[in-house]
């Protein structure tokens, strides 16, 4: 996951420059249209804050979800995290899972100070629905299904630490070091997509070899199945039934960072295949890729869209190569993180600039396998941070889209940023708001479109 800015990359390619001016230039501005467009009416409990002209549309409202950020801004247990991504389960609940995680203790408002914690390298929650049935904003309704150490003495060590929820088989530490709240570095778990199917969740774990150097290389892909029987808080719900840490032995491209699940049947497989488009480039570019799987259970056959020498693209049953995999974008820019939803009779892809760039972009296609070239500038991250303390942060990462969080049809999205030195996480004030997710609503957002 290793990325730096670099504007130039997210050009568009000369010929298509043209073409992309008469679609609407992403920087072109619109004056806003209050009768097409009207502003958003929004319930004062929402906590929503404006940021103002922060699309050149006008018509395109963006808010700070202060609400959101006030649940994660928390002082034990889990209190910071990345990854941060969300499935829709039955009943109203909402599934979410986290890549690496502070576990300990903070203080509150307003020195927030991150003390002693462990490092659990991937953990799940679940979120009950509230009284008008849309995801619930109270902490009770936020169920941490932790592992935990020891939460009966403050004065001992491994208070409010947790242990990694997926382990990898390969992990190094012994049973006796897991127990104790050590955690895997040598081998791990981070999180992908995640889907419902006959009454079950499947998720998605990206094995990562993280070596002596930190280089956080791809390795195997598990498929975990979870149960939906019972409620939130009980023992069978969400209890891990079986993982197929063998679901792919090598998975070099990641397909699953991201799921749609297609009215069609299929459920499609997005990844960001980063390489050097040219011997010569400094650094890779990245790519969108997609794969699908048969039915909408992801242990059906997998199928890749993949380009063939002369740019026709086809599904093929075999894993591509790299050379294949590397002409077999399914969009001309290179970005990261990229979503894919459904809207009315368009497909839709929200990504953020390759590398680290604060651009959020939206494009559009018929189907869901691209090409997705209608782009447009969606929203842009804030340079600094809603925290005490050092505002400025190190790079900007993973915006994830969560549709299942959406109440009046908005673009909501998490984001995680770092601090430009590991030490700043702790024992320094606004310490415990490095590393956590912020959370930004996009209304009117089709309005890019018109």
């Amino acid at each position: 996951m290793s990325r730096l800015i670099r504007i130039a990359l997210l050009c568009f390619l000369p010929l298509y420059a043209l073409t992309a001016h008469c679609q609407g230039d992403m920087t072109r501005e619109v004056s806003a249209d209050t009768v097409m467009w009207p502003v958003p009416q929004l319930d004062p409990s929402w906590m929503l804050e404006y940021l103002p002209h922060n699309n050149a549309n006008h018509n395109v409202y963006v808010y700070k979800d202060k609400l959101y950020d006030d649940l994660f801004t928390r002082t034990k247990g889990w209190n910071g995290g990345d990854g941060v991504q969300t499935t829709a389960l039955p009943g109203g609940n909402v599934f979410w899972s986290f890549n690496d995680s502070f576990y300990g203790v903070a203080t509150g408002k307003p020195t927030r100070i991150r003390k002693s914690c462990n490092f659990p390298r991937n953990s799940i929650m679940v979120q009950t629905p509230g009284d008008d049935g849309l995801p619930g904003t109270k902490t009770s309704n936020f169920k941490w299904l932790a592992d935990w150490v020891q939460r009966s003495s403050a004065s001992s060590s491994g208070y409010y630490h947790a242990r990694t929820h997926l382990r990898h088989p390969k992990g190094e530490k012994t049973e006796a070091q897991i127990r104790s709240g050590e955690t895997d570095q040598t081998y791990l778990y981070w999180a992908g997509d995640g889907t419902v199917v006959d009454g079950q969740l499947q998720v998605l774990w990206a094995g990562v070899y993280n070596g002596s150097e930190n280089l956080m290389q791809s390795d195997n892909r598990a498929l975990a199945i979870y149960s939906l029987e019972g409620t939130p808080g009980s023992s069978t719900y969400l209890q891990l039934l079986s993982v197929d840490h063998d679901f792919f032995a090598q998975d070099p491209i990641g397909y699953g960072q991201t799921l749609w699940e297609d009215e069609d049947g299929h459920t499609y497989l997005y990844a960001c295949n980063q390489f050097k488009k040219n011997p010569e480039d400094v650094l890779n570019t990245s790519s969108p890729v997609v794969a699908r799987s048969a039915t909408h259970d992801l242990r059906s056959a997998w199928e890749y869209y993949v380009a063939d020498a002369n740019g026709t693209f086809h599904w093929q049953s075999t894993y591509p190569t790299s050379a294949e995999v590397n002409r077999s974008a399914i969009t001309s820019r290179s970005v990261s993180t990229a979503w894919v939803f459904k809207d009315g009779d368009w497909y839709y892809m929200t990504a953020q600039g390759y590398v680290f760039s604060k651009q959020l972009y939206i494009m559009r296609s018929r189907y869901p396998w691209g090409p997705f070239e209608e782009c447009h500038q969606l929203w842009t991250m804030p340079w600094v941070l809603d925290k005490t303390g050092v505002r400025t942060y190190g790079k900007f990462y993973m915006p994830h889209l969560h549709q299942s969080l959406s109440r009046q049809g908005e673009l909501v999205f998490s984001t995680n940023t770092d601090c430009e030195n590991w030490n700043d996480n702790f024992n320094s004030n606004g310490s415990a708001d490095f590393y956590r997710p912020y959370f930004f609503r996009i209304y009117n957002w089709k309005a890019i479109f018109e």
